[in-house]
C-alpha cells in the first residue's frame, strides 16, 4: 500500500509513452453531438493525444465513412486520414466500438457496455455477420446484444474474440449504471455476468466517475491493466480527451497497443476528477421522478440513509460509484479504505477540463462559448498541449500564464493546479459536479437535501484533491 501523494507526484513518468484515447463515439451513437474524424484530427493534438478510437465501427453507415476517409498505409492496424498533411498524419486511429450487452440477473436484466478493438476491416466484417446471426439489430452506432443467460453471454463474446486473436474486449466505465459493476442489478465478480469470457479480460476502463483511488478498493481489479478514455459523445473541448492513457509503445502499431494493454505497459493515466463525474455520489437529481427542478438530495457513502430511501420522493436512491466500490470491496472480502491505494502501482494525475476552468474564471456557464475557445487556443499554444497544463512545473506554468491571459484566468488555472478546488455538489444521479475554485473538501460527511428537508451541506476539510 502506498499513499496517494506518492502516486500522483509529478515526475518523469508523466512525460513518457504515447497518449491514447481508445473510447469515442461517432455522430451515429445515441445521445451524441456532432463528432467526426476531422474534428478529432484538429482537436486531439491540442490535448496531447496521438491515437484515437474511431467509435461505432460495427455500424455500417459509419464503417463506410471510415473506409472512405481513413487509410492504413503500413497495414499495421493503425489508420490516418487519406491525403493527410504531415501534421495531420500525426493523429492515428484504431478501429473501435462499444457494444451494449444485456442478460438476466435474477428476475431483472442487466445492461453492460464494453469496448471492442479490432485489428482490421476483415475482422469487423466477420463480426458484423456474426452478430447478425445472434439477432442483433445493428440500427445505431452502439450495437445491442441481447442474451438469454450468463452462459450465452460468455459463449457469444468468445465467438467474437475467436474471429482474430488480436481483437480486444474491455469492460467500459465499470462502476456507472451501464458498467459491469453498476448497481442495477448488482453483481460481485466479472464472471457473474461475462461467464467464461471473464477469463479473457486483460484491462478495464475506470470511467469518468472513478479513478485509481476508487477502483483500488476492488480486489478483483488488482492484476488487470487500468485504462482511462474520454468516451466522448461530442466534439466539445471539455469532452474530447477528458481522460487519457499513455502506453509504453516501441512503435505505434495495433499489435503493440494490444500487447501494452495485455501486459500492463501503461506509463500513466490522466483522470477526470471523479467527483465531477455524473455518478460519483448517491442521490436523486432534480427534475426527474416527482422532484421539482430545484429538489434534489446527495449523500457520501457514510451519510446514506440506512433505508436508502429518498426523503423527497420516497423511492430508492441511486447508488453512487463510491458507494458501489465500497460495497464491492466488502463483498470481495476486503476492508480497504478510500483515499489509499492498493494492488498494482498506478501512475495517474487528475484533470479538470481547461475549458471549464476558463469559463469559471471569466464567470460564464458555457465552456464552449467563443470567448472560452479563444482563450483556450492561446493557452494551449503557449503550453504545448492541454496535458502539459498538469505536468509542467507549477513555477514554469505561472511564468507562462503571467501576461498571457487576464489575471483572473491565470489565478483560476493555478488554483486548480494547486488542488485548491472541489465540486460542490459533487456529481450524482446523472448530474455533473459543479466546479468551485478556492475551496477544498473531502467526500465524507456530505448530506444535502434540497426539498422537503431543508438541510445544509456538511464537509470535513480533508483534501483528497491534492
Amino acid at each position: 500500500m502506498t499513499s496517494l501523494q506518492d502516486q500522483i507526484d509529478l515526475s518523469d513518468e508523466f512525460q513518457k509513452g504515447i497518449v491514447c484515447d481508445l473510447h469515442c463515439h461517432s455522430s451515429y451513437a445515441g445521445g451524441t453531438g456532432s463528432l467526426d474524424l476531422r474534428t478529432a484530427v484538429d482537436n486531439m493534438p491540442k490535448k496531447g493525444v496521438r491515437v484515437v478510437g474511431t467509435g461505432d465501427c460495427l455500424y455500417p453507415p459509419w464503417l463506410k465513412i471510415l473506409k472512405d476517409q481513413l487509410v492504413d498505409k503500413d497495414e499495421d492496424g493503425v489508420f490516418e486520414l487519406k491525403n493527410a498533411t504531415e501534421k495531420e498524419a500525426q493523429t492515428k486511429f484504431v478501429l473501435q466500438t462499444e457494444i451494449a450487452i444485456t442478460a438476466p440477473i435474477g428476475v431483472n436484466r442487466k445492461i453492460v457496455h464494453c469496448i471492442f478493438l479490432w485489428p482490421d476491416h476483415h475482422s469487423i466484417e466477420e463480426a458484423i455477420t456474426l452478430i447478425e446471426k445472434f439477432g442483433v439489430k445493428n440500427s445505431m452506432g452502439r450495437p445491442f446484444l441481447t442474451n438469454n443467460s450468463i452462459e450465452e453471454v460468455g459463449e457469444r463474446i468468445n465467438k467474437i474474440l475467436d474471429i482474430d486473436p488480436l481483437i480486444e474486449f474491455i469492460p467500459a466505465h465499470i462502476l456507472v449504471p451501464l458498467g459491469i459493476y453498476g448497481p442495477k442489478p448488482p453483481i460481485v465478480y466479472f464472471s457473474d455476468f461475462f461467464g467464461e469470457a471473464a477469463e479473457r479480460i486483460h484491462a478495464f476502463e475506470t470511467g469518468l466517475s472513478a479513478d485509481p483511488t476508487v477502483t483500488s478498493l476492488i480486489p478483483e481489479l488488482d492484476d488487470l491493466t487500468l485504462i482511462s478514455n474520454s468516451d466522448a459523445h461530442s466534439a466539445a473541448l471539455n469532452r474530447l480527451g477528458r481522460e487519457l492513457t499513455s502506453l509504453d509503445l516501441n512503435k505505434i502499431t495495433y499489435k503493440e497497443i494490444i500487447d501494452a494493454l495485455r501486459n500492463n505497459r501503461v506509463c500513466y493515466t490522466a483522470e477526470f476528477h471523479p467527483s465531477e463525474g455524473r455518478y460519483f455520489l448517491t442521490g436523486h437529481r432534480g427534475g426527474v421522478r416527482n422532484h421539482k427542478q430545484d429538489e434534489y438530495c446527495v449523500y457520501s457513502p457514510d451519510m446514506v440513509p440506512k433505508n436508502k430511501i429518498c426523503p423527497i420522493c420516497d423511492l430508492t436512491l441511486e447508488p453512487g460509484v463510491l458507494q458501489r466500490a465500497m460495497e464491492l470491496s466488502e463483498a470481495q472480502g476486503s476492508d480497504r479504505e478510500y483515499g489509499k491505494l492498493y494492488g498494482k502501482k498506478r501512475n495517474f494525475y487528475r484533470m479538470v477540463p481547461l475549458a471549464e476552468i476558463i469559463a469559471n474564471g471569466i464567470g460564464i456557464k458555457n465552456p464552449n462559448a467563443k470567448s472560452v475557445r479563444q482563450l483556450y487556443e492561446v493557452i494551449v499554444a503557449a503550453i504545448g498541449t492541454e496535458c502539459k497544463l498538469w505536468t509542467t512545473k507549477l513555477s514554469a506554468l505561472e511564468q507562462i500564464l503571467t501576461g498571457l491571459v487576464d489575471e483572473k484566468i491565470a489565478e483560476a488555472i493555478i488554483e486548480v493546479r494547486k488542488g485548491n478546488f472541489c465540486f460542490s455538489p459533487p456529481g450524482f444521479d446523472g448530474s455533473y459536479g459543479a466546479l468551485t475554485i478556492g475551496q477544498t473538501s473531502s467526500y465524507h460527511g456530505i448530506k444535502i437535501v434540497k426539498g422537503k428537508e431543508k438541510q445544509s451541506q456538511q464537509f470535513t476539510l480533508d483534501d483528497f484533491t491534492k
